[in-house]
């Protein structure tokens, strides 16, 4: 059966024929996005489908989003991409249960820079864009101005001149807003956050540069970077001062710059993301480094559920802190307030724009103490921060209201092929309900 005609265009005439076990066949053979496809053919079928969400797809939580560990090389890019047979075809992967594919034919040749949503910023040796991961819509993305930056070949550490100061490198495309159909696809916000300074685009018009007046060489050294209510907030890996900008006005060069609520001796992983009413801007550090004593590394635990390696640690260090800045800015008066629970919600940290996830139906701890289910509420979990970054090799779940002596999950994921071919893995919710609001589904 030709699934591609099948799923793309209402096939033949004769889904209505099929029977409910004929569905679920046809639907387990076929990948994510071609399933959310094929439930946009029919009321009856997306009714189908998400009946059976519960055996095959888990929409609406968060997975891995990865290359398969099969197609993991230590090869130069293009040997190795030579080699693959399917180097379009990605693992998303459910944290307690089987791995599925999702075939993304827009990225051949491309590496993904950032995600939100259905929307996935992408780049190839010519053009940065946007691509919808059902519907494959292309969005091409402006050049960033030829007299501030010189564009070079993204590759593992795609090293950028900028004016007469040192390379900067590019850490990920930040997708504040997704672009849509009612906003004639215009209508997205971007960020392009590089190590040292940062660039921001309202769709239709062109890169704006956002910078701190620091002297050289105390430039800043940014590692996430969000939009919140009009303002764009990057956040220094250095001592974790937040720096946020109002993109009204046209003087973007004098930020405020937010202390950091932690002052210690000690070095984290910082990241940045809205609350879940998006009003106030949560700060989140954790330890940057884990592991224990004489440097012995845990033995992996093999998960059966999806194939993943699992390990445990000592516990992490890991806190969240929230505050309203643009009523804080009027008042000169930046004060974090720690936020000691997310209570049925897990936030989801990496090179995607952040999740937070509504677990209700989820445990916060593991009945018997185990590391599975590793999909709980209450948890913060980190990915890898950028596209290059190969000093945070894992994937961690810290629990904020841990029990005495409860371990930190760790997901950890092979080293070779970091520095040729392999893309940082991050999380992707997908999301079935497209089928109604950008497919055209039919009506029975």
């Amino acid at each position: 059966m030709d699934y591609s005609r099948l799923c793309r265009g209402g096939g033949d005439g004769h889904l209505e024929a099929l029977t409910g076990d004929n569905i679920d066949l046809i639907a387990a053979h076929l990948d994510v996005t071609y399933t959310v496809r094929l439930a946009a053919c029919s009321r009856e079928l997306y009714d189908m489908i998400s009946k059976d969400e519960g055996k095959m797809h888990h929409w609406d939580e968060p997975c891995l989003l990865m290359p398969p560990p099969a197609y993991w090389f230590d090869e130069h890019w293009d040997v190795a991409r030579a080699s693959r047979l399917h180097d379009t075809v990605y693992d998303l992967v459910p944290l307690d249960h089987p791995r599925r594919s999702v075939a993304l034919p827009f990225m051949h040749d491309r590496k993904w820079l950032g995600a939100n949503g259905d929307w996935i910023a992408a780049a190839d040796h010519h053009e940065w864009c946007l691509v919808n991961v059902y519907t494959e819509r292309h969005i091409p993305l402006p050049s960033l101005p030829d007299s501030k930056i010189r564009h070079s070949i993204v590759s593992s550490r795609p090293a950028y001149s900028f004016n007469w100061r040192p390379e900067i490198y590019l850490l990920k495309i930040v997708i504040c807003q997704v672009p849509t159909k009612g906003g004639r696809y215009a209508d997205y916000k971007l960020i392009a956050l590089f190590d040292k300074t940062i660039f921001y685009l309202e769709g239709g018009g062109d890169w704006r540069m956002l910078e701190a007046l620091t002297p050289a060489p105390d430039y800043p050294n940014y590692c996430d970077a969000i939009e919140l209510r009009g303002h764009v907030f990057a956040v220094d890996e250095t001592d974790g001062s937040t720096y946020f900008w109002d993109t009204a006005n046209e003087n973007l060069m004098l930020p405020f710059v937010i202390p950091p609520p932690v002052v210690d001796d000690q070095q984290y992983a910082w990241f940045l993301a809205p609350s879940a009413d998006g009003k106030r801007l949560m700060i989140i550090l954790t330890v940057n480094k884990i592991g224990i004593a004489n440097a012995e590394v845990p033995p992996d635990i093999p998960y059966a559920a999806n194939g993943l390696q699992l390990r445990q640690y000592p516990p992490v260090a890991t806190y969240v802190f929230e505050l309203d800045p643009l009523s804080t800015a009027r008042a000169g008066d930046f004060l974090w307030r720690q936020v000691n629970s997310l209570s049925d919600h897990s936030l989801f940290l990496g090179l995607n724009y952040p999740i937070i996830a509504n677990l209700k139906k989820r445990e916060s701890k593991a009945p018997d103490g185990t590391l599975v289910p590793f999909m709980r509420k209450n948890c913060v979990y980190t990915a890898y921060r950028n596209i290059r970054y190969n000093q945070y090799p894992k994937i961690l779940r810290c629990n904020l209201q841990p029990d005495e002596g409860e371990t930190v999950g760790v997901i950890s994921l092979p080293k070779d092929g970091w520095d040729s071919v392999r893309q940082a893995a991050m999380w992707f919710k997908p999301a079935l309900n497209i089928a109604r609001s950008v497919l055209p589904l039919k009506k029975q």
